[in-house]
């Protein structure tokens, strides 16, 4: 867990560093401290409070399945923008043209330290909000593990703060893209771990099966990377009867499917996965295997739009 926290932690505070480097070297340093530290603070006081409320007053099965839902939500996220990253789809995330937007919206504000103290106290906030989740996720599932996750989301700040310090200037060299590409794919896996645990599923090599499901996802991930990167060839003018087809697929396709496609999907999947749980309870390692192969469908289904607007551009 300490790994896992530390490198998700890690992403998301070099984010906030460029923020704060903006409000620093823009409005002074006193108003990137000042709300740098009150984010902090309120950020920590979160992880206490949900940490002890999983543990203690939430039965874990619950914890476990609801939990491990959104855990999984959130690891597909990474991972679909991750291989639409990979594929060319989608920009590469800058830090550094994060960092010139940021100084420049600042250098038109009229009101010095209110304005700087509320950029980096939002900054701060908000890109923690994904580290406080991850690590109460994480954590908060195994009773024995929120220590370990909080400590690796602590040291991955440190280790940020003191190179923000050295540097003074935006981390653009730390492979952000390649780091946001492998927390997908971890997350996805606990996220799926856990989810299943909550649903019923008796998955085969106990935690071991978290390296079979990071290596499924990753191998997944790298197909569809491959194959959203192929070359277009022109299609052939379709047939009338195709078109019709076609549209009508479409406007099916579009009763159910929108920008929330993955999500839904996902949600289905696990549905199903509880249901057929519920019905054959002697099928508990049957069940993970049907739950992997729904989040692999969701991942699939997620990338169809961006892979048709490639094709008729």
């Amino acid at each position: 867990m300490l790994g896992a926290t530390f490198i998700a932690a890690g992403v998301e505070w070099v984010e906030a560093l460029t923020i704060v480097l903006a409000v620093g070297t823009t409005r002074g340093w006193r108003s990137a401290l000042g709300g740098t530290a009150a984010a902090l603070v309120l950020l920590t006081a979160m992880v206490l409070l949900f940490g002890v409320a999983l543990t203690a007053y939430i039965p874990i099965a619950l914890v476990r399945t609801v939990v491990g839902i959104f855990l999984l939500l959130f690891g597909l996220k990474w991972l679909h923008k991750a291989i639409l990253r990979s594929s060319g789809l989608k920009s590469l995330h800058d830090e550094e043209k994060i960092y010139q937007q940021t100084r420049a919206e600042l250098s038109v504000e009229t009101r010095n330290h209110a304005a700087g103290f509320a950029t980096a106290f939002n900054g701060v906030f908000l890109e923690g909000l994904e580290v406080v989740f991850i690590v109460v996720a994480l954590g908060g599932l195994r009773n024995e593990n929120i220590i370990p996750a909080a400590i690796g989301a602590v040291a991955s700040v440190i280790v940020v703060v003191i190179a923000g310090i050295a540097l003074r200037h935006p981390l653009t060299r730390v492979p952000e893209n390649t780091l946001k590409y492998i927390v997908g794919v971890m997350l996805t896996a606990f996220g799926t771990f856990f989810a299943g645990e909550g649903l019923g599923v008796d998955w085969p090599l106990s935690d071991g099966i978290l390296l079979v499901l990071i290596a499924v996802y990753a191998l997944a991930s790298v197909i569809l990377v491959w194959y959203l990167r192929r070359p277009v060839r022109p299609e052939c003018e379709p047939s009338a009867a195709m078109k019709w087809a076609r549209a009508a697929w479409s406007e099916l396709w579009g009763l159910f499917v929108d920008d929330g496609a993955l999500a839904i999907f996902t949600i289905a999947a696990l549905f199903g996965v509880g249901l057929f749980s519920a019905r054959y309870s002697n099928q508990h390692q049957a069940a993970g295997a049907l739950l992997v192969v729904g989040v692999l469908l969701a991942i699939a289904v997620g990338l169809s739009g961006p892979a048709k607007a490639r094709q008729n551009p």
